[in-house]
């Protein structure tokens, strides 16, 4: 954290309006006192949270102009506003308070709140920002993060951890849609949860910032190419713009302005997920510590640091070395094939080996969890999309058996399927039967049982698509076995220390299934 002026130019274009050329402040004492106060807010989480000792140096402070800015602290993810006489004024009034905010705003950059309001309302999207970031301090329980209107909010969380189990801001997002907030009950959510200003969020815009009051009208929401931006054109990756400015460069054309925003907006997003995972990996080493008192932050971190899986390659994890008839490129030195045949014509000195080894799946079973949540659709995608892997990337032996297993709390159907055209059939015309609980134990039986009898006898792994946790064998189990859990929360649930874990959301499944 830099402490002092900074100077403000900035790539958010609402920065322009807090600009003065010769900043002079009325009471230079004041202002000392307020840059003193942030920097003694700033150590106290340090020592308070380890983990966030990287989040908290990102800011530059830049101190506004009494009246030019309203609320007390905003940032855009790079520039920290304040007004030294309200923080002077706060601290006097709550010594608490300080503390308090610079960890409100930063545990919003953390969770990605101010890049990815894009397509929502933005009145709600500021409000369930705010209830998301306080559940997180409230469930910290810091001493030196307390206020004496926190009783308040507890009611409120209280209720709103019944809809929203994880209490991340999409889903009390999602929940104030569905409910319908009127007027009265978003005035007094945004006096209990509201700390700092939002109106530098969201780039490009020139809306109010979030205001709560009054109707909503044509600046709540984005506007421009902005309007209709989704989560994907927000992880657009570095390369990516890379590549469209040097084409830029090549057509002569110059990079428009809005571009050049987008391109700051994604470069300052990433920075903020790479901090937001090292957090994380702080907040794992440190877990014993913090215990659940962590529990909605990681919830909070788990959309951001979110990595989708590799499919492909996370499936050819479970073959097992076969010899196969096919050229070993890797077994020969070219040098010496290409020197025999231009020296003595077409013979080569050392001839390509005609076999290799290489990783084939022989023997395999695909365990499919039928319980309550499952839908028809999503399984048979991924069934889809992991018969069109295995056989597109040859990881199949000519011959193989294949055991697909439909299972709630007990085993309700079985198919014994001995080539992928037989699969391609099953996928087409399955129908699940179950629909009850989970338990993930009788698939293991059985599958122990055919191990047992020599009905399989070089089973390369076991793969469990479930959308969530059941019981576990409390025995490791003598072959490769890993869940894909099906779940759109993000939240990966835990699982043995001997069991594989993926996990992809129903856009991911779509997708792999379109490729």
């Amino acid at each position: 954290m830099t402490v002092g002026e900074e100077n403000l130019e900035t790539e958010n274009p609402k920065m322009e309006n807090l600009k003065t050329e010769n900043p002079k402040f009325e009471n230079p004492k004041i202002e000392e006192l307020a840059r003193e106060i942030l920097s003694l807010a700033q150590s106290r989480l340090a020592v308070d949270l380890r983990f966030l000792c990287r989040a908290t140096q990102q800011f530059n402070l830049s101190s506004v102009e009494k009246g030019k800015m309203d609320g007390l602290m905003a940032t855009d993810g790079k520039m920290l506003c304040y007004a030294a006489e309200k923080v002077v004024r706060a601290f006097r009034e709550e010594q608490h308070m300080p503390v308090r905010m610079l960890l409100h705003l930063t545990l919003h950059c953390m969770l990605g709140h101010p890049f990815r309001g894009q397509d929502k309302e933005r009145r709600l999207w500021n409000l369930a920002s705010d209830v998301a970031v306080e559940k997180i301090i409230h469930q910290l329980a810091l001493y030196s993060c307390s206020l004496e209107g926190d009783e308040g909010q507890q009611e409120w969380l209280s209720v709103l951890e019944e809809y929203c189990p994880h209490m991340t801001a999409e889903e009390v997002y999602q929940y104030f849609l569905d409910r319908g907030l009127d007027e009265v009950q978003e005035e007094k959510l945004a006096r209990l949860f509201e700390k700092d200003s939002h109106f530098l969020w969201n780039f490009g815009e020139n809306g109010r910032g979030g205001s709560r009051k009054g109707k909503k009208d044509g600046n709540d929401r984005a506007d421009g190419d902005n309007k209709n931006r989704s989560e994907e054109d927000e992880a657009e990756d570095e390369e990516e713009v890379k590549a469209s400015e040097e084409m830029l460069r090549q057509s002569g054309e110059d990079e428009t302005e809005e571009k050049l925003k987008r391109r700051q907006r994604r470069m300052l997003q990433k920075e903020w997920k790479e901090i937001a995972k090292q957090a994380e990996a702080d907040l794992k080493t440190f877990s014993k510590r913090y215990g659940q008192q962590a529990g909605a932050l990681m919830d909070g971190l788990a959309p951001i640091t979110f990595e989708e899986c590799d499919y492909s390659e996370f499936l050819r994890r479970f073959g097992g070395q076969h010899e196969v008839m096919q050229l070993s490129e890797d077994e020969f030195d070219m040098i010496y094939y290409t020197y025999g045949l231009k020296k003595y014509g077409n013979i080569p000195l050392i001839e390509p080996l005609e076999f290799r080894d290489d990783k084939r799946i022989k023997e395999f079973v695909i365990a499919i969890d039928t319980s309550g949540s499952v839908q028809g659709d999503i399984v048979q995608n991924f069934l889809q999309k992991t018969c069109d892997v295995l056989r597109h990337t040859g990881s199949f032996t000519e011959r193989v058996k294949i055991y697909l297993i439909q299972c709630d709390a007990q085993i309700q159907h079985i198919e014994e399927i001995e080539s992928l055209d037989d699969l391609e059939d099953v996928i087409a015309g399955l129908r699940l039967s179950g629909f009850g609980g989970t338990d993930f134990r009788p698939v293991f039986d059985y599958v122990d049982g055919l191990v047992g009898s020599g009905e399989l006898t070089e089973l390369n792994g076991l793969i469990y698509f479930t959308d969530g946790a059941g019981m576990y064998p409390e025995k490791k189990p003598e072959y490769k076995t890993a869940f894909v859990f099906h779940r759109d929360d993000y939240i990966s649930p835990h699982v043995p220390y001997w069991a594989i874990r993926a996990v992809l959301t129903t856009d991911n499944i779509k997708v792999l299934n379109s490729k």
